[in-house]
């Protein structure tokens, strides 16, 4: 519980250094998709792996929101990062962090409204209210590309519902603080059965790839060797296993240039004023 609560304060933290006084010590950012909580319950395990296979300790952080994580990283605050696809060929392009691995099962973003709303599909989002996780997230562009079919774009004639994250989506279209709500199935699909059971699905986009992991160039050619082997290798254990049943993504696998390219498109939001 201890150890616990201690990454608990380090992710909440507005700000790191970027070189910690342990010279030893790796730190690993987890972009803040879920909760500070859900940080820690999900990641810890994951955290705890590396620290075994590569013998230094790993201690998790994360950023108050998507902007500070995509600062931090440009900092270089992080040794490894867990991020969203196109925030990681940022920071490869940008930054010169190296791919690791990627997450196996792909994102497939969907919109859900209540069953027995008028909202039966995006093209009746016209002056409606949208939560997305983030404005920076895939989940907006995905979405914003998808309304774009129908005339509609978010922040113009479609209200945009910043939820500040995932972890909040479903809780705000029951609420009726929007009219819909947005995400990856991938978080999605781990709400309760009984809020699911309140909802309808108005749109379903085709599969993109999902969660990268990259290391800083400064870890070297050998460790960042163990590091890709040391994910590759997680689902193996039992602790792994776990992992990826409560987290759905499926495996860590190899990330190629092709993949990497692939995100080109989305990483054109963090260009614009």
């Amino acid at each position: 519980m201890l150890v616990a609560l201690n990454v608990l304060l380090l992710l909440l933290l507005p700000q790191f250094s970027i070189a910690s006084e342990n010279s030893d010590e790796l730190v690993f950012g987890v972009y803040p998709y879920l909760s500070p909580n859900q940080i820690v319950e999900q990641f810890t395990p994951l955290g705890e792996h590396l620290t075994k296979t590569l013998g230094r300790p790993v201690v998790l952080r994360s950023a108050p929101n998507f902007a500070a994580f995509i600062e931090r990283t440009r900092a270089g605050e992080y040794d490894i990062i867990f991020t969203a696809p196109h925030m990681g060929r940022l920071a490869e392009k940008r930054d010169g962090y190296r791919p690791l691995a990627q997450s196996g099962n792909p994102f497939v973003f969907v919109a859900l409204a209540k069953k027995g709303s008028p909202v039966r599909s995006l093209k009746d989002m016209r002056d409606r209210g949208l939560a997305v996780g983030a404005k920076l997230s895939m989940t907006y562009q995905v979405l914003n590309q998808a309304l774009a079919k129908s005339g509609l774009e978010l922040g113009q004639n479609v209200r945009f519902v910043d939820t500040s994250g995932f972890s909040n989506i479903i809780e705000a279209v029951l609420r009726g603080e929007a009219d819909a709500g947005a995400a990856p199935t991938i978080l999605l699909n781990n709400a309760p059965a009984e809020q699911r059971a309140q909802l309808q699905e108005i749109f379903r986009s085709p599969p993109v790839p999902s969660f990268f992991l990259l290391g800083h160039p400064r870890n070297g050619d050998v460790v960042l060797k163990k590091m890709h082997a040391a994910l590759i290798d997680f689902a193996a254990i039992p602790a792994g296993k776990a992992y990826f049943a409560k987290s759905l993504q499926g495996d860590f696998r190899p990330l190629d240039a092709a993949t990497m390219k692939r995100l080109d498109p989305f990483t054109l939001v963090f260009e614009k004023p």
